[in-house]
């Protein structure tokens, strides 16, 4: 926390000097430090020095300015009183009386307070004793962040022993609101050798019916430059007492990860409910890398009792995987393993998991000097469930591509590819036609042909001068035969691939600006729209909401759009139009807004026919200081009612703040309070 840098400027400003010289042209010793005074002598018969009205001593960049200062050179103390300010870069040290043994560097200051500028931090001590190099005692101590001399909060200690190398300890610490007395603490403890900030973190409290009364105690340590480790004390009235713990690590090359935990004894199931989560990150070399992801539960149902954000406490799923990947110039090697359990089925029988899977993917390449080029995916994989068929399956797809056209006019391409799968199968079916070991090769063809048509356009407005349109018309097609494979397992849709005899066409349409500001010259997106449709000529197709649609050849119209209605707003649509029924099969407008000066606000709609249909909205705003307010919401229209609503807000001093949360899901109410003191409980 920023003590630790009080401390350490503490330590620098008590250094005891080799020498000492008086006047500014004056150096009986040839010291390093230098007193200036309108009056000084020296008493021959004590070997002292005496200084007085005015007196400012100089060394190593630091400057304490005082009523009067002595010096014995018999002893070698040095002493200074009488409004002591000392004064580094921006900080400053005042007290009543300073001193110092030359010799031994053991140093005392009374009543001394101290600002740091950076952090705003001012703290105070009726005594303050450095022992040596590395130990500091304060005596009757005051912390805070805030303005003096009326701060709004302030930490009071008996006593803070203080080892620069280690650790600060103290006793019967108290925390004030103003002056009243907040909370007692009777011993605590921090490490102040780290560069960031170290200890105990403000609680923080909430209400919820599902929970009842909650106080989170959480306290954070740096325990090495590369690592942290966070422990939350949870108490929960109707619930019991968990505990938290939440590690994070860095390593050498960017590999970092972290892993944490949470566990406690449901009152209300009489069991232990937790979970573990952990994700990892190891670069081994720019080419080389794993990662994982690990999420375990005790239970389907800990994440919607205990889980606090959107996609946490609704998640479908808990998954567990790891990745490696290997690349070279022209090929990448994968492999990979899933551990997936359902949360809102009533078992994970049927859920395959893939252990492991290993893949090769030839990065498209060309071959020769021809204008062919060749690029494959491939991977083998080892599939298990309980119920079911299980087994192995083996997947290569290489493909050739033929780029050819007209440079300026016309780009074209032509592929041909061969679906390769093979199974070796058990745990099958009695009454099915799923042989134990069997394979299939399955073609694919395809061509694309596209264009594109533009035009500058001069404006010569005062801030858009020109405009920039471009079309571009593109025509594809793809093949693959009609094929009967119920005799293959079906672990995923890469084992039903469809047969279909389709043609897309398309048209997309941009548009750009040129913009000029003074001296400034900017080029900015306005509108990217696009049109696309689909004609079957036999065959069906795979819808990605219905899976399979109703094999009439012609698709939904679809048309995509961006528009960039200012530098701060964008729209975005994705529409499907029913040619057959006349109606839209699915429409998802979108629009954003940001300010950049710290409002935000977001909306976006979300309709599939006889699927879902939802809306999402997002308000934030710093616009009426020193205040945040926030408000989100989820609403479904297809099962009424509202899925989230979360009301914030947050109010912001200098040295503290406090933010509140109304979170409203169905079922449970939940309210969070969470105070920051500027400094010392953030990090």
């Amino acid at each position: 926390m920023l003590l630790v840098r009080v401390l350490i400027l503490l330590f620098c400003l008590s250094m005891a000097p080799a020498a000492i010289s008086l006047g500014a042209d004056f150096s009986p010793d040839g010291g390093d430090i230098v007193i200036k005074a309108d009056s000084m002598d020296h008493d021959q018969a004590t070997d002292t020095f005496h200084a007085s009205s005015n007196v400012t001593i100089l060394w190593e960049g630091m400057v304490l300015n005082a009523d009067q200062a002595t010096y014995s050179r018999k002893t070698g103390i040095m002493i200074a009183s009488g409004n002591i300010i000392m004064t580094k870069n921006d900080d400053t040290l005042r007290g009543n009386k300073f001193m110092i043994d030359v010799a031994t560097g053991r140093a005392e200051l009374d009543q001394g307070t101290l600002s740091v500028s950076k952090g705003n931090i001012n703290f105070s001590g009726e005594k303050i004793i450095k022992e040596d190099e590395n130990h500091i005692i304060l005596e009757k101590t005051e912390l805070t962040t805030c303005d003096l001399p009326d701060p709004s909060w302030k930490f009071k200690a008996e006593e803070l022993k203080v080892n620069l190398l280690g650790y600060a300890i103290g006793r019967n610490v108290i925390f004030y609101i103003k002056n009243t007395p907040a909370f007692y603490i009777p011993w605590i403890a921090f490490p102040v050798v780290r560069d960031r900030k170290s200890g105990l973190l403000f609680p923080r409290f909430g209400n919820s019916n599902s929970r009842g009364v909650e106080v989170d105690l959480p306290v954070y340590w740096v325990i090495a430059p590369n690592q942290d480790l966070q422990f939350d004390l949870d108490i929960v009235s109707k619930r019991g007492v968990g505990t938290g713990v939440d590690y994070r690590y860095a390593r050498k090359r960017g590999s970092e990860g972290n892993i944490g935990g949470y566990l406690i004894y449901d009152l209300l199931d009489n069991r232990w409910r937790g979970q573990v989560a952990q994700s990892h990150k190891e670069i081994f070399s720019p080419d080389m890398n794993l990662r994982m992801v690990v999420n375990l539960n005790t239970d389907k149902t800990f994440l919607q009792d205990f889980g606090e954000k959107s996609g946490e406490y609704n998640r479908q799923s808990n998954d567990t995987v790891v990745n490696f990947l290997k690349t070279w110039q022209h090929y990448a090697l994968t492999a990979d393993m899933r551990y997936s359990e359902e949360l809102y089925n009533v078992d994970s029988s049927q859920t395959v998991q893939t252990i492991p899977e290993i893949g090769l993917a030839a990065v498209r390449q060309k071959l020769f000097t021809t204008p062919i080029y060749f690029d494959m995916d491939s991977a083998i994989a080892n599939l298990y469930r309980d119920t079911g068929p299980q087994g192995q399956r083996l997947q290569a797809f290489p493909r050739l591509t033929l780029e050819t056209g007209l440079p300026g006019y016309l780009q074209a391409s032509a592929f041909a590819g061969l679906h390769l799968r093979a199974y070796n199968s058990d745990n099958i079916p009695v009454g099915t036609n799923i042989h134990n070991n069997d394979a299939d090769l399955l073609p694919e063809l395809g061509v694309r042909a596209s264009t594109s048509l533009s035009r500058v356009y001069d404006i010569g407005g005062e801030h858009l001068k020109k405009l920039r349109h471009e079309l571009v018309p593109e025509l594809s097609y793809s093949y693959t035969p009609e094929r009967d494979q119920t005799r293959l397992p079906f672990y995923d849709y890469s084992d039903r691939l469809v047969w279909q005899n389709m043609a897309y066409y398309s048209l997309a349409s941009y548009l750009g600006g040129k913009f000029q500001n003074g001296e400034t010259t900017e080029y900015r997106d306005l509108l990217r729209l696009k049109l696309l449709q689909g004609y079957s000529f036999e065959g069906t197709r795979r819808d990605l909401l219905t899976m399979v649609d109703t094999n009439r050849p012609f698709t939904d119209l679809i048309m995509e759009s961006d528009a960039w209605l200012h530098p701060k707003a964008r729209m975005t649509l994705d529409a499907r139009y029913n040619v057959y029924d006349n109606q839209v099969s699915s429409i998802a407008p979108g629009v954003a807004f940001d300010d950049k000066r710290g409002t935000t606000a977001t909306a976006a709609y979300r309709m599939s026919r006889n699927n879902l249909e939802y809306m999402e909205a997002q308000l934030s705003t710093k616009l009426v200081k020193p205040w945040t307010f926030g408000y989100s919401t989820r609403y479904s229209f297809d099962r009424p009612g509202a899925l989230e609503t979360v009301y914030s807000a947050g109010y912001t001093q200098k040295c503290w703040s406090i933010n509140v949360s109304i979170i409203d899901r169905p079922g449970n109410t939940s309210f969070r309070v969470n105070f920051d003191l500027a400094g010392l409980t953030n990090y």
